[in-house]
């Protein structure tokens, strides 16, 4: 799924969830932190893996080492 260039990637991941179906977990990185997504994936089940905006006065707790994991597999497709 494309998105237009002129909005964030964050407003269509509730459509690529659903598409997918059920899942566990995701590791996003920091603009993907949104209480709605949050909350959509902790009705599903799923744990949520996404650091803390700067903006958060109260940062919420994550996986540091599986966020590590989600960088190198990031920076490998990038190459």
């Amino acid at each position: 799924m494309l998105s237009p260039g002129n909005i964030s990637d964050i407003a269509v991941a509730p459509t690529l969830i659903a598409r997918v179906g059920p899942i566990t977990g995701l590791i996003a990185d920091k603009a993907y932190d949104a209480n709605s997504l949050r909350c959509l994936l902790a009705e599903g089940g799923a744990k949520a893996v996404i650091p803390s905006t700067t903006s958060r006065k109260q940062p919420i707790p994550y996986d540091r080492i599986a966020y590590r994991r989600r960088n190198r597999i990031e920076r490998m497709f990038s190459r």
